[in-house]
């Protein structure tokens, strides 16, 4: 992550504008289990974070037949 905020300062040096961070994140889980671990967690984050004026969005796909969870992040920096 430090080499993408450092690539975002170097882009919008000397620019005063809101930016946004997407992070997309792939888990390969070993079985449902984790799955479910995953889901429940981001649940726990959004309901934990849920006034942080930081975190946009949070989506999520699961895969269970190929035990896969597609995580995408959208941070305001």
């Amino acid at each position: 992550m430090k080499n993408i905020i450092r690539l975002n300062e170097e882009i919008s040096k000397n620019v005063n504008t809101r930016k946004f961070v997407t992070t997309k994140i792939e888990y390969f889980c070993q079985n449902e289990e984790d799955i479910k671990t995953i889901t429940d967690n981001i649940t726990r984050i959004l309901t934990k974070n849920l006034g942080d004026v930081n975190l946009a969005k949070i989506t999520y796909e699961s895969y269970p037949s190929e035990k896969k969870v597609e995580v995408e992040i959208t941070e305001h920096i």
